[in-house]
């Protein structure tokens, strides 16, 4: 059955393999299932602009996790329409993962307390405040305005309040137009099994809380177009 709570993206193709749209999590939901269809999830996607297809067309979807898994469903449409699409899924085909790691747009601070440059350790004393911007379970992307850095750099990167310490390599460095320094990527070196449960918590209750964010620019926005 579903994972409900761990959705990221939804893809949705037709009967020859070509994608008809793809929706993020917020826009899928699970209602109670009246037509009782035993070991079979009903999935309902409210969007703008959904392609019209027929009662009964087949389809393939694709459910990708914030874990990197996508499970695969070979299935046909209930209800059609420019604004809604329902269909049943039942057991799904687990497919090889095209990307380990989904990122999520994060905004909090942590600390780097060394750096290691060709085998030189270098701490950082006070430790250096950086600004984290996306996060996955393998790695992050940051900004540090108190230092710069260079491919093949290691930091000792502090986060979620002192609870995750973990060594990280810088893997690419993203600069601006004007030439300075945007962020830099950078991939987690060790992660214990613990950190990566811990991790994966952290992320889900961001993902949690970015939905949450977009819901009320959705209400506002709305709130104010009725008001014109």
């Amino acid at each position: 059955m579903i994972n409900k709570e761990r959705i990221q993206k939804l893809t949705v193709y037709d009967n020859n393999d070509r994608i008809l749209f793809s929706v993020p999590a917020d826009k899928i939901s699970f209602p109670k299932d009246f037509f009782r269809i035993k070991k079979a999830d009903l999935v309902v996607v409210k969007s703008k602009d959904l392609p019209v297809l027929f009662q009964g067309s087949k389809i393939t979807v694709i459910f990708e996790y914030l874990t990197g898994l996508r499970m695969k469903y070979m299935t046909e449409v209930d209800l059609g329409s420019e604004t809604q699409m329902n269909f049943h899924v039942g057991d799904g085909l687990a497919l090889e993962e095209r990307r380990r790691f989904y990122k999520v747009p994060v905004d909090f601070y942590g600390t780097a307390t060394y750096m290691i440059r060709d085998e030189e350790i270098t701490p950082f004393d006070p430790p250096l405040p950086i600004h984290f911007s996306d996060l996955n379970l393998g790695g992050i992307f940051f900004s540090c305005e108190a230092q710069e850095f260079v491919t093949g750099d290691q930091l000792q990167v502090i986060f979620i309040d002192g609870e995750m310490s973990l060594l990280s390599e810088i893997l690419r460095v993203q600069k601006n137009p004007d030439g300075s320094v945007k962020g830099y990527g950078a991939k987690f070196l060790v992660v214990t099994g613990a950190q990566e449960e811990r991790l994966s918590r952290f992320i889900f209750d961001c993902q949690l809380a970015e939905r949450e964010r977009r819901r009320k620019k959705e209400e506002l926005q709305n709130s104010q177009y009725q008001r014109l």
